[in-house]
């Protein structure tokens, strides 16, 4: 059945916007995200009511020597503690686009003010995680702030998560450009001749380091010259959505104008201390 005309006529010379958009936001924000893929979460399924997820913390157990007609020490796996996601983090980026405009432009604002949108709350996620990054492994610190990411660095941030028993598989580093421009100077990261398989020949650069993947974000937090990278296992951090990236269309003919607003709420917590440490950048 086709619409009867609508008072003012404006809105239907606008166009109506479909509610697939609110799928294309979600789609956009996820495209962009750096951080959050690379947390726990596993608890997001869980919270459907409420503003605080409780998350028991378990012990880790350590084997004793049998001694023979002796009763083994029971080993108790809950701290009686436990971590609790808050969230806490709502953000919106609303987006107004005058009728006039809409008429006349050659192209479609509206998609465009959609990803203007979602970056903006895309960026706003992963930056709520990389202010965790300075505190993780009691804020011990690699590296030194607004020098020259070194091989020595790396390494000390390998050595403190293998002493710390963190499983290898699941780790990942989250560095800014100067740290990516700072691995690209040490050779054994970009020539051939070391033997690494995902090395580019013609000196580009690679995929990962001592067997964990690089992602390159200019979301860091800043540091006093350079900035807060890490090298961590996922379940170090962990991540919450309660609304994920809702839009909303507002059309507002009195005002000859359109508003599309995206809105996000999560929550965002360090879950497990000891499986991150804090890489310092050259450049914020």
């Amino acid at each position: 059945m086709a619409l009867t005309a609508r008072i003012p006529a404006a809105i239907d010379t606008a166009g109506f916007i479909p509610e697939e958009w609110s799928k294309k936001v979600l789609d956009a924000v996820h495209n962009r995200l750096v951080v959050v893929p690379q947390v726990d979460h596993s608890w997001e399924k869980e919270l459907v009511y409420g503003d605080t997820m409780d998350v028991g913390v378990l012990n880790t157990v350590t084997a004793s020597e049998v001694t023979i007609g002796t009763e083994g020490t029971t080993k108790d796996i809950a701290t009686g503690s436990m971590k609790q996601i808050v969230v806490d983090q709502y953000y919106e980026a609303p987006v107004v686009i005058g009728d006039m405009s809409r008429r006349q432009s050659q192209i479609k604002l509206e998609a465009k003010a959609q990803r203007e949108a979602a970056y903006a709350i895309a960026k706003q996620m992963d930056t709520s995680l990389c202010d965790l990054f300075a505190s993780l492994n009691s804020a011990t610190k690699k590296g030194t702030d607004g020098s020259a990411i070194t091989d020595k660095s790396l390494i000390d941030c390998v050595e403190v998560l293998d002493e710390n028993d963190v499983p290898e598989e699941g780790r990942v580093w989250i560095l800014d450009p100067s740290a990516k421009a700072d691995i690209m100077a040490i050779d054994k990261f970009i020539r051939s001749d070391y033997g690494y398989g995902d090395v580019i020949p013609r000196g580009g650069f690679r995929k990962d380091v001592y067997g964990a993947p690089i992602l390159i974000t200019n979301n860091l937090s800043a540091g006093t010259t350079g900035a807060y990278g890490v090298y961590m296992h996922k379940d170090a951090l962990a991540f919450i959505g309660q609304e994920n990236s809702k839009i909303d269309i507002v059309l507002q003919p009195l005002k000859h104008q359109v508003t599309i607003n995206c809105t996000s709420l999560w929550g965002v917590k360090e879950m497990r201390d000891s499986f991150g440490v804090c890489l310092l950048t050259r450049k914020a």
